[in-house]
């Protein structure tokens, strides 16, 4: 992951715009970009975790989550307003997020049972919807060979199949007694966007482009205990910081 922010970063620096003799990216082009997403989550982290019954709410001092690095294919799909501005929407395959816990569990209190995440790993998984939407600012002129690029936008991301580890599940259903359930959820966010990177036109048609996304992603997720008819027994919440560090690659068709 280092040498692809290493290479986005050198595309960057050689701001040098040698023309090309094509205007290939001018007012009015289209282009298609296909290529894969690394997602890098350096600081994610978690408030300690509110477990909440009819014993009470207790908090879980030390309880924390990591949230895993994850590789997807990408798609991003530009178009020229301007030479120089242009709008972008960028979308990826979902990937599979994975979760992991850290700390113990007190749904009871001090004086109750604890529960060790470290014994579910990963604790919880999803499939992360984030598509962006961000305006661009291309330095150089529409004949430039390469050109560097700062945007910045909005991104609302969701979550589907979300999954608690099957033994944390089953222990979450012993506690919701005789025909219970462990259901599991993450609350969607909208979210700022900031992005640069450059394009490098090989011809008229065809470009590379590389790039890096961030946006402070928030996601509230809940696993709960419910009973057979369907009454929460044992809700279980934490607030997640995610911070993705969304670097892409990837080759770029004009039409």
């Amino acid at each position: 992951m280092k040498h692809l922010i290493k290479l986005t970063t050198f595309s960057m620096a050689l701001a040098m715009f040698h023309p090309c003799g094509v205007r290939a990216q001018s007012a009015g082009s289209f282009v298609t970009t296909v290529g894969a997403e690394w997602l890098d989550f350096p600081n994610s982290s978690a408030q300690p975790i509110v477990s909440s019954s009819a014993f009470g709410t207790f908090t879980s001092p030390g309880t924390n989550v990591s949230v895993h690095n994850a590789f997807t294919p990408s798609v991003l799909l530009t178009y020229f307003i301007t030479d120089h501005l242009a709008v972008e929407g960028f979308v990826a395959v979902p990937p599979k997020l994975e979760v992991s816990g850290h700390g113990n569990v007190m749904a009871f209190g001090a004086g109750g049972p604890s529960l060790a995440l470290s014994n579910f790993q990963p604790a919880l998984t999803a499939r992360a919807f984030a598509p962006v939407l961000v305006a661009k600012y291309y330095l150089g002129g529409a004949e430039s060979k390469l050109r560097p690029f700062l945007g910045a936008g909005i991104n609302y991301t969701w979550f589907r199949s979300v999954q608690l580890n099957p033994l944390f599940s089953g222990t979450l259903s012993q506690v919701a007694g005789p025909g219970g359930t462990a259901q599991a959820s993450a609350s969607p966010s909208w979210n700022p966007v900031v992005t640069a990177g450059g394009t490098y036109q090989i011809n008229k048609r065809w470009s590379l482009t590389g790039s890096v996304i961030w946006f402070p992603l928030k996601t509230t997720a809940s696993f709960n205990a419910v009973n057979a008819d369907g009454q929460v027994v044992l809700s279980n919440k934490t607030r997640i910081s995610a911070a993705p560090l969304m670097v892409n690659l990837g080759v770029g068709y004009r039409f």
